[in-house]
């Protein structure tokens, strides 16, 4: 089979706990979707929080999700390229994604362009505007509180982690009508600038709906959706996988 698909998920949030089903029940589903694509698969995109939390300590790695992380590194050494997009759980990616799995590492917000169509891909909590945001996400980047970080013993970060978790699932979930302005706005703002199609994830519902000449795409999430999209014959389509 060619390989022509290009596929996007976001938000499967591996090693999150007390949510809507077991760890193990997730990675098998999404397992089984990757194992899926194998043969069709152009790209895989990521858009960020593949996982709850991540962090790459210089020799220490988090152990959640490693049976997910063969099944890319297989999907990489099949042909497939993997490109992922941080989000706000995993934004700190590193080397090890990188050369160890096969992961093309991306900063931030990208557009790119499949099958003539440009596509403007980000993450989306960048869409907002407020300064409490902007300026938060800058100290996290910030090499001082990387390297703070890092002298904390792993299980220790690990556990600041998951005790701000909750608290961000519970914010994603929350005022969807007001995220919809923030989604629309950001939208429009980079279809005016030429993209074709704007594709996100992060709030953990799915929407497709046509703005201006363009079109927006809101992925849902693999915590309790298992839901994608794919581009295909240059038309996009939201899908929902189901175990064979």
């Amino acid at each position: 089979m060619t390989r022509t698909r290009v596929y996007f998920i976001s938000d499967v949030h591996l090693g999150l706990t007390g949510e809507v089903r077991e760890s193990r029940a997730q990675e098998d589903s999404l397992i089984g979707f990757l194992r899926s694509i194998q043969d069709s698969a152009l790209v895989l995109y990521i858009v960020g929080d593949l996982f709850d939390f991540w962090f790459e300590y210089r020799t220490v790695v988090p152990s959640w999700g490693a049976r997910v992380l063969f099944e890319l590194h297989n999907l990489r050494e099949s042909g497939v390229r993997l490109v992922y997009l941080p989000g706000n759980h995993d934004i700190w990616l590193g080397p090890y994604l990188e050369k160890e799995v096969g992961f093309e590492l991306l900063g931030g917000p990208v557009t790119v362009t499949h099958q003539g169509i440009k596509i403007f891909l980000a993450h989306g909590d960048e869409f907002r505007s407020d300064w409490k945001f902007r300026l938060s996400r800058s100290i996290l980047k910030s090499v001082l509180c990387i390297g703070l970080f890092r002298l904390l013993h792993p299980d220790i970060g690990a556990w600041l982690a998951r005790r701000t978790s909750h608290i961000s699932e519970q914010r994603a979930r929350a005022h969807t009508e007001r995220n919809r302005r923030i989604l629309l706005r950001g939208a429009r703002e980079q279809i005016g600038k030429g993209a074709d199609v704007v594709i996100c994830g992060h709030y953990h519902y799915l929407l497709q709906e046509q703005v201006g000449k363009g079109q927006l795409i809101v992925l849902g999430d693999w915590v309790s959706q298992d839901t994608y999209a794919v581009l295909e014959n240059g038309a996009i389509a939201l899908m929902e996988w189901e175990a064979p």
